[in-house]
């Protein structure tokens, strides 16, 4: 196991270890985090005892995407530009099984994403089956409402997190009218009702004084979000470019990344963030993996390239990927991304490697 993987466990467990901070007036969810915390630490051991012994690179963070599908078509989807198959989608019982031998293997962490994760028939079985198993559910909030809402919120492992792109005007502009208020105000019912739940925002260099300078973050805290992750935007092709961060920005949240974190009563984390202290890039299973809605796995979810399918075999099989080994091989030329990804800027050598 490398050293930035090593770091990175460390960051994540140091992560975890503030949850106390960030459950202020949530106490019904101590429990829970009691057990996640356990989680993490044994699963930890796990991995490194997979890495000495077998050479088997298991991702402390696993992103699973459950569905192509949205009932959304927001301006600039990254998601929506890749045109996946919806034919080929694993179903719930593939899912579970993936879910438990990651689980098994040692993932710290699973983050649901899609298309609309909740569009998925019985996917809130999965977290409920793993209640030590954190799961971080992307959404963009129009499905949780009534008893889906009811659900969701008896599962303490489940951290519901909402897509915004900003305030109210650049948010309603992308991803369509009224979509701002609807989902503040379910923000503002989980928070009366004392749940926990987050807000994620696609940094972009029109919205990037907003998000960072603006008081968008304190608005998200007083409406109850306790995470907030703050994503690079990745551009669909070559007439979105403008919209990546430009390379003032990028260095004003690399230095301001520690002070988002300490300024708020919530989780400020930047993806793919600052990856110079890991060594370069944290994909391929370095720090994340991601598994596409039909059981691929991919170095990152930007990087829609496998040779290996958790959906055709176990996955610890699937994780001895020899793409994915020959990217964590040169992970060091994998470094600071001008596009958001520098898996995606290096398109073309990914390729190659098939």
């Amino acid at each position: 196991m490398d050293t930035g993987t090593l770091l990175f466990n460390k960051t994540l467990d140091d992560a975890l270890a503030q949850n106390k901070r960030f459950l202020k007036k949530r106490a019904s969810y101590l429990p829970a985090f009691t057990r996640i915390a356990a989680h993490v630490r044994k699963a930890a051991k796990i991995r490194t005892v997979l890495a000495e012994k077998e050479g088997i690179v298991v991702p402390p963070v696993l992103i699973l995407s459950v569905t192509n599908d949205c009932n959304l078509s927001c301006a600039g989807c990254y998601a929506c530009s890749q045109q996946r198959h919806k034919s080929a989608e694993l179903d719930t019982q593939q899912l579970a099984r993936i879910v438990s031998e990651a689980a098994d293997l040692g993932v710290a962490v699973v983050m649901i994403a899609g298309g609309e994760p909740l569009l998925k028939q019985g996917l809130l079985h999965l977290p409920k089956k793993h209640p030590g198993l954190p799961f971080v559910m992307f959404t963009n909030g129009l499905l949780l409402r009534g008893e889906t809402a009811r659900a969701a919120g008896k599962i303490k492992n489940l951290i519901p997190v909402f897509s915004l792109e900003g305030g109210r005007e650049r948010t309603d502009e992308r991803r369509g009218a009224g979509l701002y208020d609807t989902v503040t105000e379910t923000m503002r019912s989980l928070d009366n009702k004392k749940r926990l739940f987050g807000v994620s925002v696609t940094l972009t260099s029109e919205n990037y004084d907003e998000i960072i300078d603006s008081g968008f973050l304190d608005t998200m805290q007083a409406i109850g979000c306790r995470v907030a992750f703050l994503i690079e935007y990745v551009p669909c092709g070559a007439k979105d470019t403008a919209l990546c961060l430009t390379g003032a920005q990028k260095q004003h949240l690399r230095e301001n990344e520690k002070a988002l974190y300490e300024k708020h009563n919530m989780l400020v984390v930047s993806l793919p963030g600052n990856e110079e202290p890991y060594g370069g890039c944290l994909a391929s299973s370095r720090g994340f993996l991601h598994i596409s809605a039909g059981g691929a796995l991919e170095a990152c979810p930007f990087a829609p390239y496998s040779d290996a399918s958790a959906a055709k075999m176990p996955l610890k099989q699937a994780l001895a990927s020899p793409l994915l080994q020959k990217i964590r091989e040169n992970h060091n030329m994998l470094s600071d991304s001008r596009g958001g990804c520098a898996l995606k800027e290096n398109e073309e050598w990914v390729k190659s490697l098939l």
